[in-house]
């Protein structure tokens, strides 16, 4: 067995499309190489860039999937065997539980925050992919419950028997067909990547494949091993033997920005102990008492905290200031909103537009005080129909030509405030945010030049603190994932609600 250890920046996919590349070359064909990872973001990354280096097509890569996936494909189940939301409403019903919320564990990250019905979810799930007994990780009370035991072994066995019912599948019942009926798939060469997130079940599933593989590289990074509170078995990968290859050269973290995150991992005993070299350039490190001392008027930008609350104030804040952003993979502002103000404002200089266009506009206006009652919609015209001002305002309802923030009253006062600002700071609604906001987790493997990093931390009187799911090794990972996301500058905010995590200055 081969293990690649691939610290932050250091190439790891491309090293492992490299080895593709090399087995391909050998004579190895496509289908008898796998390629398996813990998301669906490293599995689409590594087929797209293989299907254009070697000029192929997805398809002929069938085992560049995720272990999920690949046990969906292997076993042979139709999309209408798999559980919905749908099903747990269903289900919530039948168990009489008033109904599981609408987010439900999802197979591969990041993990939803969970309400409390989808806590009963979580805490089967958890000892389902860590192959522990529901009543030991119920006693443990690794996810906080305002419940008693027999209500939480009541939903599991009503579930189990909801899903024998409707002979339908949840995304653990696909790891654990997969072993069961033995439906690994015979290799040549398989590639596993992000293995530091692999659960018990999931590794299991990995000895699986590499039982009827001929040539095995294993491949991740303990010390970004972020995701153990949601299961994940790092302690594993770090027993693991082999043929150990460290990826030695960074190609994303500055010198600076490297000596404050070796010392942040260094505190962590139980580790792989790897040397790697940041790029050459020193790079910028920079304290600041809030995070509005940072001027974000250019340049792309990674804005980060350790929770969801700390987010949440930085996306306020970058609102209030008047720049685009992107935030859970949703763009500050709806798109459609955007069109509708650029195609008035052209309207309002002479320019005739498809009545497909100004139809999105009317959206926007409040009947008889913007556009006539019966116009809202130009019945009777053809989405092709160009249409000037004039005749809209004499044939198709339109009341004035004010500017947009004048004329357009069903756009949110806070959607116009923010507008507005953006406007006045020239901000680009063509091109892609630069920002993009997000917590630490949700931006495991991103990068930017510019890096915004709340210390916050989780305070420790947090239930989750006290019951053991965080622990001093978990949050060095979080924040060493944090401090080696930025290319160019690194601007550290000093803890403004919680005592908040030490790092060496």
């Amino acid at each position: 067995m081969n293990i690649i250890l691939g610290p932050p920046g250091t190439g790891k996919t491309t090293r492992l499309l490299t080895l593709v590349e090399e087995y391909m070359e050998a004579g190895v064909p496509p289908d008898r190489i796998g390629y398996f990872s813990f998301t669906r973001r490293a599995a689409h990354e590594a087929i797209t860039r293989a299907a254009e280096r070697f000029k192929m097509t997805a398809k002929d890569f069938p085992y560049f999937r995720t272990l999920h996936s690949l046990a969906y494909h292997q076993l042979g189940i139709g999309k209408t065997s798999i559980m919905t939301t749908k099903h747990y409403k269903e289900a919530a019903e039948w168990l009489k539980l008033g109904g599981f919320p609408e987010a439900v564990v999802l197979p591969d990250g990041p993990f939803v925050d969970f309400g409390f019905g989808d806590r009963f979810l979580e805490i089967i799930n958890i000892s389902r992919i860590c192959q522990l007994p529901l009543r030991e990780v119920y006693n443990g009370s690794s996810v906080p419950l305002r419940t008693d035991w027999s209500r939480v072994d009541y939903v599991n066995r009503g579930l189990e028997a909801y899903k024998k019912d409707n002979a339908i599948y949840d995304y653990t019942d696909m790891l654990e067909l997969f072993l069961q009926r033995d439906v690994a798939p015979k290799l040549d060469v398989v590639l596993i990547d992000e293995v530091q997130d692999l659960s018990p079940l999931q590794w299991k599933m990995v000895q699986a494949i590499i039982a009827k593989s001929n040539i095995i590289y294993i491949a991740g990074d303990d010390d970004q091993a972020i995701y153990r509170w949601a299961g994940a078995d790092v302690d594993y990968f770090v027993r693991l033997e082999g043929n150990v290859e460290v990826l030695g050269q960074s190609y994303r973290i500055p010198s600076s920005h490297h000596d404050i995150s070796q010392k942040v991992i260094g505190r962590i005993y139980n580790r792989r102990q790897k040397e790697f070299k940041p790029r050459d350039e020193s790079g910028d490190v920079q304290w600041h008492r809030h995070s509005e001392e940072v001027d974000l008027s250019e340049g792309g930008w990674l804005l980060l905290s350790r929770t969801k609350k700390g987010a949440v104030q930085i996306e306020n804040e970058v609102r209030q200031r008047g720049f685009l952003y992107t935030y859970t993979a949703s763009t500050s502002i709806e798109a459609e909103i955007v069109d509708a103000v650029r195609s008035w404002t052209d309207l309002r200089m002479g320019e005739r537009l498809r009545a497909s266009e100004v139809r999105k506009v009317y959206k926007y206006m409040n009947l008889n005080e913007e556009v006539e009652y019966g116009h809202k919609t130009l019945p009777g015209v053809d989405d092709a129909t160009f249409l000037g001002i004039d005749e809209l305002l004499m044939d198709h309802g339109l009341l004035h030509t004010r500017p947009w923030e004048e004329s357009m009253g069903r756009i949110p006062d806070r959607d116009r405030r923010y507008l507005q600002i953006c406007m006045r700071n020239n901000e680009s609604f063509t091109d892609k945010p630069r920002i993009t906001i997000s917590t630490i987790h949700g931006a495991k493997g991103a990068e930017a030049d510019n890096v915004v990093l709340l210390t916050d931390g989780v305070k420790r009187n947090n239930s989750l603190w006290k019951k053991g799911v965080y622990d001093e090794d978990d949050e060095a990972r979080v924040f060493y994932v944090g401090l080696t996301r930025a290319k160019k500058s690194l601007h550290l905010i000093h803890p403004m609600v919680s005592k908040g995590y030490d790092i060496p200055h």
